[in-house]
């Protein structure tokens, strides 16, 4: 991944702390959507054997929803104010991943002009070129991702509010 740093002189220092806080909690985000994917797959092919229709619920899918809003919350909490987390999370999962591009192939933008506020925007493949806009605050001595954003590349002064996952 490469990391342009767009802050101002005095806060190009913060990069590494800021970005690193925020790449890690992503990669969290990202592994155990997929366990909770893998899981789920395994549970779907146990629900066929059993003759049970795609649209009804089987054996251990609510459990499952359960561990994985039980699962996030517990990296997202303390990585996130409040207000964020209020915006819920859990909700959905997928193949790929929402965060599969930490690992992989993007461009991360670190954008800081304040000593309370950073911006860090990725910009990665997902079928088309789109990006993702985290805005991590200072709050109360601690960094702490407070919006996110998702956007395409195509239209780049465009931002949607979305959540942690």
């Amino acid at each position: 991944m490469e990391i342009i740093n767009e802050a101002s002189e005095k806060f190009r220092d913060k990069q590494d702390e800021i970005c690193g806080l925020l790449f890690d909690l992503l990669r969290k985000i990202d592994e155990i959507e997929k366990d909770v994917f893998n899981k789920s797959e395994e549970l779907k092919r146990k629900k066929a054997e059993l003759g049970i229709p795609k649209h009804q619920v089987g054996p251990g899918e609510e459990e499952l929803w359960d561990e994985y809003g039980q699962r996030l919350g517990e990296v997202a909490k303390p990585a996130c104010t409040e207000k964020l987390i209020k915006r819920r999370y859990g909700g959905s999962y997928g193949k790929p991943s929402k965060y599969n591009y930490i690992g992989g192939e993007c461009t991360a933008t670190f954008i800081m002009k304040t000593a309370k506020r950073a911006v860090v925007q990725t910009d990665f493949m997902h079928g088309t070129p789109q990006s993702h806009k985290f805005v991590i605050r200072d709050v109360d001595g601690k960094w702490l991702v407070d919006e996110v954003y998702y956007g395409f590349q195509s239209n780049p002064e465009k931002w949607y509010s979305d959540n942690i996952r």
